[in-house]
């Protein structure tokens, strides 16, 4: 048996959805129930971090990667260490031209919530303050588009793309009164695909939605990682149901694709869930 354990009020929508379209026998719960927990069970956390009271259970994203994805100030040196993100700052005395247009987010942020745009350094010096301890800088990039990438296992289950409820927001996200369209196979840019790729492997994680923005000169920069990437569309609940329910059968191996570099192919990159 299949259990999801997820955190209170997170992604009731899109569990349900990902066990509709599962051929496994999946069930969903809002903690680790000692009784009921068997070592042959399989446990998916969707951003839960609750302790596991049978340490022989096979449990999907352990508490540690859910930790290191939810610390995006921590996270963000990471993969800044990789050059895979905006050039940032922990510290607003770091910021060479504090006049340019920045944006501070908070240590621990979501949907659009703990981020301030500034414009001078007076708004940069007042936003590091309300955002308080772990806060990051990076400037304000003119992106031309903005994807998320749900990565398994280290292969793509599904590519979208974001498009914004107003194209002046600087978050785009659905609780923004944004949306995610579906990328097909074949028209994926794989250079998101090679950054969210390389940024998942530092989350140590089975399973991440990693968003990741196109600038204006068209480098793929990662935004930020997700523990519990919302699935929103029939389309994309059953693509994961295919690689969960692949997972399930056939072991929690994990691949780094990485070493394919520039002459990696979307059928490379395709989960063998989906693929098959």
């Amino acid at each position: 048996m299949t259990t999801f354990v997820r955190r209170r009020k997170l992604g009731m929508t899109s569990i349900k959805g990902i066990m509709a379209a599962s051929n496994s026998d999946m069930h969903l719960s809002n903690n680790f129930d000692p009784q009921g927990i068997r070592h042959d069970d399989v446990y998916i956390r969707w951003g839960c971090t609750s302790s596991v009271p049978n340490k022989e259970a096979r449990v999907i994203n352990s508490a540690e990667s859910i930790h290191r994805i939810s610390d995006k100030s921590g996270f963000r040196k990471d993969m800044q260490e990789h050059g895979l993100c905006p050039e940032t700052w922990w510290d607003i005395d770091d910021v060479p031209n504090p006049y340019d247009p920045m944006i501070v987010r908070s240590q621990t942020h979501s949907q659009g919530r703990g981020m301030w745009v500034c414009y001078g350094q007076f708004e940069l010096t007042r936003a590091c303050e309300q955002a308080g301890r772990g806060y990051y800088i990076n400037r304000l990039i003119n992106k031309q588009s903005e994807y998320r990438v749900f990565v398994h296992q280290g292969y793509v289950v599904w590519v979208a793309q974001k498009t914004p409820g107003n194209p002046n927001d600087v978050a785009w996200n659905v609780a923004k009164g944004g949306r995610f369209d579906n990328v097909r196979w074949g028209d994926w840019d794989m250079a998101v695909v090679n950054n969210a790729l390389d940024v998942f492997t530092l989350t140590k994680a089975h399973f991440a939605g990693i968003d990741v923005m196109l600038d204006a000169g068209g480098k793929a920069l990662c935004v930020e990682a997700n523990s519990a990437p919302s699935q929103t569309s029939p389309y994309r609940q059953a693509c994961v149901a295919k690689a969960f329910d692949h997972m399930i059968e056939k072991g929690d191996f994990h691949t780094d694709l990485r070493w394919e570099g520039p002459s990696l192919t979307w059928r490379d990159a395709i989960h063998p869930g989906i693929w098959s």
